[in-house]
């Protein structure tokens, strides 16, 4: 490897380290980030920041498509576990909430997002961030067709309507408002409980009996 190489490889890496760190942070609100919020986290004098980010919009749209680029990645692998159109759904809605789970940073940029609010001239990526998550979106709506085709899925299902009661579903059941935390308090229910047999109470009412 030579000298220019590695530079090179490393200046990648601290990038990715940025973002990594920045999607942390992002966690907590757009709103609530600043540039020296991040540099705080990556240990890194902000004007190195910029270096890598023209500001924090442009941090703000790498850790969306990381994010949107990591889910799509997890729906690919779990998609091909599914031998039925059924267990398809339920493999991309195990992903989801692993995504969820693992990643809350990048989730909460990808599902609480504050894209729409910036300009597509501005910001060209954010076709590409549109590409991946019309991709990922795609696979949920593939897997209904084969089930409808191969009998698991009831045959009237609307497979574009499906998947956004599912995504929609499976986004509200994660993220709980306060006023659902306190009755699963009181009823001594665990989030990962309410999760099963949300997915549960989703596949039976796509499932063809």
């Amino acid at each position: 490897m030579t000298i220019s190489d590695r530079k090179k490889r490393e200046k990648e890496r601290r990038r990715e380290d940025i973002i990594d760190a920045a999607a942390k942070l992002f966690k907590e609100g757009y709103e609530n980030v600043t540039m020296e919020d991040i540099a705080r986290e990556t240990e890194l004098a902000r004007s190195t920041l910029y270096l890598y980010f023209k500001n924090k919009d442009d941090i703000y749209i790498a850790v969306a498509i990381r994010g949107s680029k990591i889910l799509n990645k997890m729906f690919k692998e779990y998609y091909q576990k599914g031998n039925s159109g059924i267990e398809k759904i339920r493999c991309l809605i195990l992903a989801f909430t692993k995504f969820y789970k693992k990643y809350p940073g990048y989730y909460h940029v990808n599902w609480q997002s504050q894209l729409p609010k910036f300009n597509n001239k501005q910001f060209p990526e954010l076709e590409e961030i549109k590409n991946i998550r019309t991709d990922s979106f795609k696979m949920v709506g593939k897997s209904v067709y084969e089930g409808i085709k191969d009998g698991t899925v009831r045959p009237d299902d609307d497979a574009v309507k499906s998947t956004l009661v599912v995504t929609s579903l499976m986004q509200s059941i994660l993220d709980l408002p306060p006023a659902i935390e306190m009755h699963m308090k009181n009823n001594n229910l665990e989030h990962d409980e309410l999760v099963d047999y949300a997915i549960d109470v989703i596949l039976r009412s796509l499932e063809n009996k």
